[in-house]
C-alpha cells in the first residue's frame, strides 16, 4: 500500500528513503506518470513541470520505503538547473513519449549521457510513457504523414541492447560472466518497464 504527502513534505525518518528522479523531454509524460503513481489519478490537463517533488510511502516486506520522486523539466531552458536535482539520487528513470520517436532517440543521445555524468553509477530505468496513445488513429495518421510510426518493442529492445552494451563497457574491470550476468539482469529489468 502507498500513502502519498504533499510535495513539500519531508518523508517520515523511519524506514529506508529512496530518491528518485524522473528525467526526459517535455511533455513525454514524466508528471502524468509521477502523478498516477503517487496520486492514483491522471492529470486532467497539461502544465510544463519546472520541478516537483512527491513523497510516496510503501510497505516492502512489511517495512516502510519512503520514495522522494523527483520530477524535472526537460525543457532545454533548465538544463542549467536540472543537474541541482541529481545528488543523492538512487534511481533515475529515464522517460520518453512513445509517439515521439524523436524523444525516444533523445534517451541516447542527450538525457543517458547527461545523468551518466552527474550521476554516476546510479541505476537507470528506461520508461516509455503514453503506451495509450500508440493505437491512436488520428496521431498514427500525422506520423506517417511524416514518415514516422510510434516507438515499438521491438524497436526499444533494440536500442535497449544497445544502451545495455554501452552501460556495460563502462564497468571496467569486471569478467565476461560477471558482465552477462550484469547483462541478463538489466534486460529482465527493460521486459518489465
Amino acid at each position: 500500500m502507498k500513502a502519498a504527502q504533499a510535495a513539500g513534505e519531508e518523508a517520515p525518518l523511519s524506514g529506508c528513503s529512496v530518491k528518485v528522479v524522473l528525467v526526459g523531454d517535455g511533455g513525454c509524460g514524466k508528471t502524468s506518470l509521477m502523478m498516477v503513481f503517487a496520486d492514483g489519478a491522471f492529470p486532467e490537463s497539461y502544465s510544463p513541470t519546472v520541478f516537483e517533488r512527491y513523497n510516496v510511502t510503501l510497505q516492502m516486506k512489511g517495512k516502510p520505503v519512503h520514495l522522494q520522486i523527483w520530477d524535472t523539466a526537460g525543457q532545454d531552458d533548465y538544463d542549467r538547473l536540472r543537474p541541482l536535482f541529481y545528488p543523492d539520487a538512487n534511481v533515475l528513470l529515464l522517460c520518453f513519449d512513445v509517439t515521439s520517436p524523436n524523444s525516444f532517440d533523445n534517451v541516447s543521445n542527450r538525457w543517458y549521457p547527461e545523468v551518466t555524468h552527474f550521476c554516476k553509477g546510479v541505476p537507470i530505468i528506461v520508461v516509455g510513457c503514453k503506451t495509450d496513445l500508440r493505437k491512436d488513429k488520428v496521431l498514427a495518421n500525422k506520423l506517417r504523414r511524416n514518415g514516422l510510426e510510434p516507438v515499438t518493442y521491438h524497436r526499444r529492445e533494440i536500442q535497449d541492447t544497445a544502451l545495455l552494451c554501452q552501460v556495460c563497457g563502462t564497468l571496467g574491470g569486471l569478467g565476461g560472466s560477471q558482465q552477462s550476468g550484469t547483462a541478463s539482469t538489466w534486460k529482465q529489468k527493460a521486459e518489465y518497464s
